[in-house]
């Protein structure tokens, strides 16, 4: 599943790249972006342009979390033992008889 992933998004990226930029363009023609009001068309352009960019950045983010999890240990609760397990009673003491003798 990664592998297609990841290939669908190598397809993709030079596209949403070159519409981000596109719509930055947009609107910064006339430099009307400068100032303007949220909700404007210049101000809309320049959203479409980061959130085309931030499908991106959001597929990647979760590709290495995917990673991370798959193979990285669990992390450490307070009690020092990984995520998901839980203490068992303690070991009990070696018996007087198998002491090493000196």
């Amino acid at each position: 599943m990664d592998a297609v992933t990841d290939h669908v998004l190598d397809a993709a990226e030079p596209a949403l790249r070159a519409l981000s930029d596109y719509l930055a363009a947009a609107a910064r023609w006339k430099q009307e972006n400068r100032g303007a009001a949220k909700g404007s068309p210049s101000n809309l352009l320049m959203t479409a342009a980061s959130r085309a960019l931030s499908v991106l950045a959001l597929a990647d983010e979760a590709g290495v979390n995917r990673l991370r999890f798959a193979y990285a240990p669990a992390p450490e609760t307070s009690t020092g033992l990984p995520q998901g397990t839980t203490a068992g009673p303690p070991p009990s003491p070696p018996s007087p008889g198998t002491a090493p003798r000196r």
